[in-house]
């Protein structure tokens, strides 16, 4: 039988192993310091993947020791799973969607589009204020990473405005 919890421990281990694997690709510069720029996401990965092998460890520890009427229960707690899994698929879907056409619109329209729809997706009524959400969050977000931090974002269609 397989619980949640097992699907879970997978997931996050097989995300902290691509993510040590693409984290030990960074290459060093000269100007590194003694940790380098791999250190932190090394670490990230091996936390990650330390942590689903326990959660994975843990959950089939729970399924042996469980009794035939709790492992019934378990498995029960799969019933309408489905749905939520689509619910997340459509997240997911927004989040591709949004690195499609970042390049192109930029990261302020991208943006402007990206959060009124995951909003209306969520649940909230069309209308004025998810649009006014989305282009005060997209201006709040571009002005901080991309003028106060100096974190260069895509400018799609504005590059000519010099923003």
């Amino acid at each position: 039988m397989i619980t949640r919890d097992m699907v879970g421990g997978a997931a996050a281990s097989l995300i902290g192993a691509l993510y040590l694997f693409y984290a030990s690709q960074l290459r060093p510069s000269s100007l590194a310091d003694s940790v380098g720029p791999q250190g932190l996401p090394l670490v990230y990965g091996w936390l990650t993947l330390a942590l689903g092998l326990v959660l994975l460890a843990q959950a089939f520890i729970a399924v042996l020791r469980a009794s035939p009427a709790e492992r019934a229960k378990q498995a029960d707690a799969w019933s309408g799973q489905g749905r939520r899994i689509l619910w997340a698929a459509g997240l997911l879907a927004f989040a591709v969607g949004y690195l499609l056409i970042v390049e192109t619109l930029g990261y302020l329209l991208s943006l402007a589009v990206l959060i009124p729809a995951v909003a209306i997706y969520l649940g909230a009524r069309f209308g004025w204020r998810p649009l006014a959400v989305g282009v005060g969050g997209a201006v709040v977000l571009w002005l901080m990473f991309d003028k106060l931090l100096g974190v260069g974002m895509p400018e799609g269609v504005l590059r000519g405005l010099g923003l």
